[in-house]
C-alpha cells in the first residue's frame, strides 16, 4: 500500500517531540510500581509473619484484580482523560508504598496491610490497562505511533533491569523492616517522579485542546 516510510527522519522527529519523553517516564515509573508488587509476598510472610501459604494466596488474589482495574480504569479515563487518570493513579501509589514503608508488623494491622496489598494492586493494574493510550491522547501523529511505541517501550521497560537489583541490594544491605522501608519509601519516590511527568502531560493535553 502507499504507508509512509519511517526512516532516520521520522525516528529523530519522534526522539525531538517532549510528549514521548515524558510518556517514557510515566510508563517507566508506572513500571517500577509494578515492580514494587512483586515484594508484597515476602513483606507479608517477613515483616508480617503471614504464613508461606497466605502469603502465596495474597499474591494470587492480587492477579484477580487485573480484570477489575483495568476495565474500571478504562471507563473512568474516557470521562476523566486518560492523564488525569493516570495522574490520580499515581497518587494513590504513593499513598499506599509510602505506608507500605511506615506500616510497623503488628498483627493487629494485618487487615490494613492486606487492604493496602489491593489498593496498589487495583492501581497498578488499572495504570497499566490504559497507559499507552497516552500516545493518543498526548497528540503523537499516528504515522510516527508505532516508533514512538518502540522508542517509550525501550526506556519505559527498563526496570526489569534495575528494580530486582535495587530490591535485593536493598533487603541485603539493610535486612528486616529497614530493607522494606527503603525499598518501598524509593518506589513512593519514583511514583513523585511519574506524577509530576503525568501532570505536565496533562497541561500539554489542555493547552493544544485550548
Amino acid at each position: 500500500g502507499d504507508q509512509p516510510k519511517v526512516g532516520i527522519k521520522e525516528i529523530l522527529s519522534v526522539l525531538k517531540m517532549p510528549t514521548v519523553w515524558l510518556i517514557a517516564v510515566v510508563i517507566l515509573s508506572g513500571y517500577c510500581a509494578y515492580w514494587g508488587t512483586f515484594r508484597f509476598t515476602s513483606y507479608a510472610s517477613d515483616i508480617f509473619l503471614m504464613s508461606v501459604t497466605m502469603a502465596a494466596a495474597l499474591s494470587v488474589g492480587k492477579l484477580w484484580m487485573k480484570p477489575i482495574a483495568a476495565l474500571g480504569a478504562g471507563i473512568i479515563a474516557d470521562k476523566l482523560g486518560i492523564a488525569k487518570t493516570i495522574a490520580f493513579l499515581f497518587v494513590v501509589l504513593f499513598a499506599s508504598f509510602t505506608l507500605f514503608a511506615l506500616l510497623p508488623g503488628l498483627p493487629s494491622l494485618l487487615p490494613v496491610m492486606i487492604a493496602n496489598v489491593a489498593v496498589a494492586s487495583l492501581a497498578i493494574f488499572a495504570m497499566r490497562g490504559i497507559y499507552f493510550a497516552l500516545l493518543e491522547e498526548g497528540g503523537i501523529p499516528v504515522v510516527v505511533t508505532g516508533t514512538a511505541a518502540g522508542i517509550i517501550s525501550v526506556v519505559g521497560f527498563t526496570p526489569d533491569i534495575f528494580m530486582p537489583l535495587l530490591g535485593g541490594v536493598l533487603l541485603d544491605r539493610f535486612p528486616g523492616p529497614d530493607g522494606y522501608r527503603y525499598f518501598f519509601l524509593t518506589v513512593a519516590g519514583i511514583c513523585l517522579i511519574g506524577l509530576g511527568a503525568t501532570l505536565l502531560l496533562c497541561l500539554k493535553v489542555t493547552t493544544k485542546s485550548k
